[in-house]
This record gives structure tokens, sequence and C-alpha cells, in this order.
């Protein structure tokens, strides 16, 4: 029996291995495509055509649902105030996050790494736990229903993730070009803000674009600390479940109007995020 070449079979396995590589992606595309596609669908059909026992693939389209989305619900306001509440949060944890970042990267801090430990456990703490004092102080500040109480709730959880994101990208970058700034009299700051923050903006970019995302997706605080008149999109959304009954063509709508600036925006993006977080990765 003739043994098969050594390359055939090198080559033989680097091809099974590409096509398993290509079976698991097309089964987690699956997985994420078609909820998304149903959701889609659904906002184009009328509630009778939802609820059908067997899927109808063939069906005369509406708009009814989105003019209820934006007539009725008028959800044009909570796309407003989910944007200033993703941006304002967004640009407050990178004010503050970015050179804390800096610093435990390159000061020498006592117990920085327990620091920076500690940080990251904030991040993991519920937000069913902090709600209600938040809800507390707020309202003794009287601040609750006003953009300022969501930007500053969602700034407790988007802060810890600039901070141990940008300090990767800080450790990343060689020290001998803050190191040659300095000498050149720049100062601590001088370096940090003409030559770690240019050099790090990719990371920035992705990190600002992930603090959006879990700003526009949070529902729990724009619940509670939010009026009528600064709900979020998230909130608007849930506004279509009734007591009794679910307008499952309204919300399918509003999902998909939802859905639409983030992807634009992570589309927009996309440059700075392949960058970002590819970035001080090993290069042969």
């Amino acid at each position: 029996m003739t043994a098969i070449p050594q390359p055939k079979r090198k080559r033989a396995r680097r091809d099974a291995w590409v096509i398993a590589c290509y079976v698991v992606i097309a089964i987690f595309l699956v997985w994420v495509l078609v909820p998304v596609i149903t959701v889609a669908v659904n906002s184009f059909k009328v509630p009778s055509a939802i609820f059908t026992s067997t899927p109808q693939l063939s069906f005369t389209p509406t708009l009814e649902n989105y003019a209820k989305v934006f007539g009725e619900l008028n959800f044009a306001q909570y796309l407003v105030n989910s944007v200033l509440v993703a941006f304002g949060s967004t640009a407050l944890s990178l004010i503050f996050g970015v050179p804390f970042a800096y610093a435990l990267a390159r000061l020498p801090i006592r117990g920085r790494e327990w620091w920076a430990r500690i940080i990251l456990f904030s991040r993991m703490v519920p937000a069913v736990a902090l709600v209600v004092p938040m809800f507390v102080l707020f309202n003794q500040l009287h601040l609750t229903g006003t953009y300022w109480a969501l930007i500053l709730a969602h700034t407790t959880f988007n802060l810890p993730i600039v901070i141990w994101m940008m300090r990767s990208f800080f450790e990343e970058l060689p020290p001998e070009l803050e190191e040659a700034a300095l000498v050149d009299g720049a100062g601590r700051f001088g370096a940090f803000w003409r030559v770690a923050v240019p050099l790090a903006s990719p990371g920035m970019a992705a990190t600002a674009v992930l603090c959006i995302i879990f700003s526009w997706n949070e529902f729990l605080f724009a619940l509670v600390l939010s009026n009528q008149d600064t709900e979020t999109v998230p909130v608007g959304v849930s506004s279509f479940i009734g007591s009794v009954s679910i307008d499952w063509g309204g919300s399918s709508a509003a999902a998909i109007v939802a859905i639409i600036p983030i992807f634009i925006l992570g589309f927009a993006a996309q440059r700075f995020l392949v960058r970002g977080l590819t970035f001080g990765g090993v290069k042969g």
C-alpha cells in the first residue's frame, strides 16, 4: 500500500481545518443573523401575518408599523435622547479614563496593579445593585429625569472599560518616544498629549465605539432614572409591551430603527475598529 506523501497529508489537514473554520463561521452567522432577519421581516407584516401557524415568506409588506413608531410613539425623540446620553457618557469616560489609563501604564504608582483590579471589579458589580442608591443620590441632587443622571450613571460602567482598554494600548507604545519628548522639554503632560494620545488614537476610537454601544443598549438605568422627556431607545422599544399583549409588529419596527444608527456607526468606524482592536499585535 502506497503511503500518502507528507506534503499532501499536510495540505489535506490544512484544507480540512479551513473547511471546519468556514462551517463554524457559517453556523455563527446563521445564529446571529436569523433573529435579526426575522425581526426585520416582522416589522413589515400586519399582525395577522405575524401570528400564522406557519411562517409566511410571501406577504404584502406594509409601513404601518413604522408609521406607528414615528407617529404615535414619536420614536425620533428616543433616538435624540440616546444620542445625547451615549455620546455624553462616552466623552466623559474618555476625558477621565484616558489620563487615568496612561498613569497606570507609565507612572510609578504604588500598587497600580491593585488599582487596576479594583477598577475591573467595579465593572462587574451588577446594575441592579447600583440603581437604587443612584436613584436616591440623584433624587437628592434634583437630577432624576435629566440627561445628566443617565450620563453619569452610564459613565460608571463605561469608565472601567476605557481605563482597561486604553491602559493596554499605552503599554504597547514604545516608551522611547515619550522619553525623547521629555528630553526635548515637553514635560510629562506634553509627552502624554502630543505623543501618546495621537499614537493611541485608533485604540481610543475603538474604545469609544464600544462605550457608545454599551450606553445605547442600556435599559435599567434608563428606565429608573429618566422621565418621559429623557427616555432612551430601549425604553421606547419596551413601550410596545402592554399588560395583556405585545405589539410585535411595532416592537419589531422599533428594534430595527434602534439597530440602524449603531450599524451605521460601526460601518463608518470600521477602519478605526480594525486598527484599534489589532493595535499592538505581533507583526511578522
